[in-house]
């Protein structure tokens, strides 16, 4: 992926492990962030990943050791009050946010939404 978008990726609901299916309860609030204002969700690029790792394409982009999903890539750097130092990282010269707290934040901040009550 080549973008100017933010990329965001989430497991695939339905994924089966230890002989059962599951969904992902970080992606599932991701998602419903997104279900609340789906203006957000028009500007960002959206992959639906399988459980199985290693996970392409994050691995390509961030590394193996950045695999977890929910993941946020962002396309450029972006500062907001809201947003706490350790919200977003960095590997392979890219920044990234994980986990619904720090992605919701982030999403809330930059595209002008209201933000996750503390």
């Amino acid at each position: 992926m080549t973008t100017t978008r933010d990329q965001l990726f989430l497991l695939r609901p339905d994924w089966t492990d230890q002989g059962r299916d599951w969904f992902c309860m970080a992606c599932a609030a991701v998602e419903g962030f997104l279900g609340y204002y789906p203006a957000v969700r028009d500007q960002l690029e959206i992959a639906y990943l399988p459980y199985a790792r290693p996970r392409h394409p994050v691995v390509d982009l961030l590394g193996e050791a950045h695999q977890n999903l929910p993941t946020l890539i962002l396309a450029a750097p972006f500062a907001h009050p809201d947003l706490r130092e350790d919200d977003v990282g960095e590997a392979n010269g890219r920044l990234f946010a994980t986990n619904e707290g720090p992605i919701t934040r982030y999403l809330a901040a930059r595209y002008g939404v209201s933000p996750p009550h503390p």
